[in-house]
């Protein structure tokens, strides 16, 4: 065992015997028997009883509660690099493995959740063009819709408007039916609050086909690109977005009501949009 592994045992050891011996003792128990009973050695009692916490020691203390706090108000998703950044942000400068260690002690880890079984939809449309495929740098938009669960076993979805130059989420909407008026509404909020995109890409799916949402495009004059049948990841970056909404903050909770969803999803967009660490 090395020096430094022994100090840090005998740290944690301290810590969660030595509050037991000092109520032992104020009982009056006999010193020797409490050692005894707890197979405590005299020279390690004694080196508790003058033990001096070390400047690194109560930095680390300190460490531990910030890195709590800033774990906590951002919906538990840091890891130990992004949690580095935000203290980096407080000018506190600290390397990853340090991180990493206080976040071990204390508990904090960057959430990893499960996913749940969606209902699944069909396309019926012919495939149509993915007209920013070659255009990396263009003004465009993504749409997608997704799936999310209440605590009662009632799906809701939620259509999301991302600009693929900042993304940043320009809109939203949840809804307990997924239609075409879902997807027009959510696009005619992002349209009534910025200028309008080049194109819009979206998947094949029957409500981005619809009559009424091309219309809506074609009097916009924007043109409408489209995800290849079978490719996910041609929307990958909205999608990105849905999977982090999920994982950094919808199977954390529960949500007993639409209401409660709808106020939830809105807080995290705005964290996501303006203070998220990416």
């Amino acid at each position: 065992m090395s020096g430094r592994f022994a100090r840090r045992t005998s740290q944690v050891t301290r810590k969660t015997h030595f509050p037991i011996v000092q109520s032992l003792l104020k009982q009056h128990f006999k010193l020797i028997m409490v050692l005894r009973l707890l197979k405590i050695p005299k020279s390690t009692y004694f080196d508790w009883v003058h033990y001096v916490e070390t400047n690194r020691q109560r930095e680390d203390t300190i460490l531990i509660d910030l890195l709590r706090d800033i774990w906590q108000n951002n919906y538990k998703a840091y890891g130990a690099p992004r949690l580095r950044l935000a203290l980096a942000d407080l000018n506190l400068h600290h390397g990853t493995n340090r991180i990493r260690r206080l976040m071990q002690e204390a508990g904090i880890y960057s959430v990893m959740s499960r996913r749940f079984n969606k209902p699944t939809t069909t396309v019926d449309y012919s495939q149509r063009p993915n007209l920013i495929r070659h255009l990396p740098a263009a003004n465009a938009w993504s749409m997608d819709i997704t799936y999310l669960k209440l605590s009662n076993g009632q799906w809701v979805y939620l259509a999301s408007v991302l600009d693929l130059r900042t993304r940043h989420i320009l809109s939203h909407q949840i809804s307990t039916t997924m239609d075409t008026r879902l997807v027009i509404t959510t696009l005619q909020r992002a349209l009534s609050i910025h200028q309008k995109p080049t194109y819009l890409h979206t998947d094949m799916g029957s409500q981005f086909t619809s009559f009424g949402f091309e219309n809506l495009l074609n009097h916009h004059k924007i043109d409408h690109s489209y995800s290849k049948l079978g490719h996910p990841y041609d929307n990958a970056k909205i999608e990105s977005f849905h999977s982090l909404l999920k994982r950094e903050m919808i199977y954390q909770f529960r949500f007993s009501s639409i209401a409660h969803l709808i106020l939830d999803v809105a807080k995290y967009i705005y964290w996501f949009n303006n203070e998220r660490i990416s």
